[in-house]
């Protein structure tokens, strides 16, 4: 199989990548933002949210993935949250005086060097902070905008994450990151397993949020009715490319991890998932749903494997 090399929606594994070696780590020991992506576990499990009727290929919480990553790749850092603005404010240019600093989630709608910033409020997003001037900040934006300028107070609005719905808390930010022990990538494949198996279990069970084979099955109910508009074009603009992304580099995670079965099931559900955006582009909605609906057929069987871990 020819990989797959080029942009995607990787915000936080970028930005735990930037993290590492800005905090001295050997580049040489560091592992891509693929590898990163799976030690979250986020490229595993589906949540469906009824009250925007918005689906997600992913297991939902990337604050909760990035502290597993860290923990598993036998890393630490500080992670502060809360507090008022000014004792956030007075955290970050502190912390930001001793190496990079992971912020996030923040609202996406707030960071105003977007050209499309006024059209993504209420999307989570995550970035580096290089450096907290006198009445801005300068950041390295894994989307594509390395060295960004923003105003401390367009970046206090973002942070508060107020729109974001898996976090309760606002400032949330890691630093000083630190290695505490040598872990082989095989170990960390070997402890990421058990939390790939409770990812593609988890359902909430509603009323609001759903998970696992019956997120994507309610997803397939919706694109055989009328289709939101908000819903479409997160489909074909993030969500798809997106899920197709990630379950490449899972692909290739489970095969080193000794997982050949699973891995072939994520790779034909990437084909599947690929093969949407084309219908999808034309509205044929329909056609869609029945690629979602084969997705769903091998996401249980990926569930049924995965048991056994």
């Amino acid at each position: 199989m020819i990989p797959y090399v080029g942009s995607g929606e990787y915000c936080y594994a970028n930005s735990l990548y930037m993290s590492l070696l800005g905090s001295g780590a050997p580049p040489d020991q560091v592992p891509s933002p693929g590898f990163l992506e799976c030690l979250t576990t986020m490229p595993f499990g589906n949540t469906y949210l009824t009250s925007a009727r918005i689906a997600l290929f992913d297991g939902f919480d990337p604050d909760q993935g990035l502290t597993r990553a860290i923990e598993t790749l036998g890393w630490t850092c500080q992670l502060e949250r809360g507090g008022d603005e000014q004792e956030a404010l007075s955290r970050l240019r502190t912390a930001s005086q001793q190496g990079p600093v992971l912020l996030g989630p923040l609202d996406l709608g707030y960071l105003t060097y977007h050209p499309n910033a006024s059209f993504l409020g209420g999307v989570d997003h995550f970035v580096v902070v290089l450096e907290v001037l006198q009445d801005h900040v300068l950041i390295h934006d894994p989307k594509g905008i390395p060295y960004a300028t923003l105003p401390c107070d367009a970046l206090l609005q973002a942070w508060r994450a107020e729109r974001i719905p898996y976090i309760d808390e606002t400032y949330t930010m890691r630093s000083d990151f630190r290695p505490v022990e040598a872990v082989s990538r095989k170990a960390m494949i070997a402890r990421t397993l058990p939390y790939i198996r409770e990812n593609v279990q988890r359902d909430p069970g509603g009323p609001v949020v759903y998970g696992s084979v019956r997120a994507l099955r309610m997803l397939a109910e919706t694109l055989r009715a009328e289709v939101p508009e908000h819903l479409a074009g997160h489909l074909l603009y993030f969500a798809c490319p997106l899920a197709v992304r990630r379950n490449l580099d899972a692909r290739a995670f489970l095969i080193e991890g000794n997982q050949p079965e699973v891995a072939a099931l994520l790779e034909r559900q990437a084909r599947l998932l690929g093969q949407a955006q084309y219908p999808g582009v034309l509205h044929s909605w329909s056609e869609v749903a029945a690629l979602i609906d084969q997705v769903a057929d091998i996401e249980e069987r990926f569930i049924a494997v995965s048991a056994s871990w």
